[in-house]
């Protein structure tokens, strides 16, 4: 296994399923949604308070959702050995 599959794949997600409850993995995807929506909020703030354009939200979006997969990953794979 790679570096980027270790630590942005979907192997935290796949722990988090086998061995989280339902309660658990349905709280890992709200909070992605709220920091995907703080996210978008916080550029457009610090972009000056425009509407950002679709291709800005999909970057933030990605970069959020690597930032999210790595935290995922960290706590439920990597993090535990």
């Amino acid at each position: 296994m790679g570096m980027a599959q270790q630590w942005f794949g979907f192997n935290g997600w796949k722990e988090l399923s086998t061995k989280g409850s339902v309660f658990a993995t349905i709280a890992y995807r709200v909070f992605f949604v709220i920091g995907l929506a703080m996210a978008i909020v916080f550029y457009s703030y610090a972009s000056g308070g425009g509407d950002p354009s679709l291709l800005w939200i999909a970057i933030v979006g990605f970069v959020w959702f690597l930032i999210f997969q790595f935290m995922i990953n960290f706590i439920f794979v990597n993090g535990s050995r």
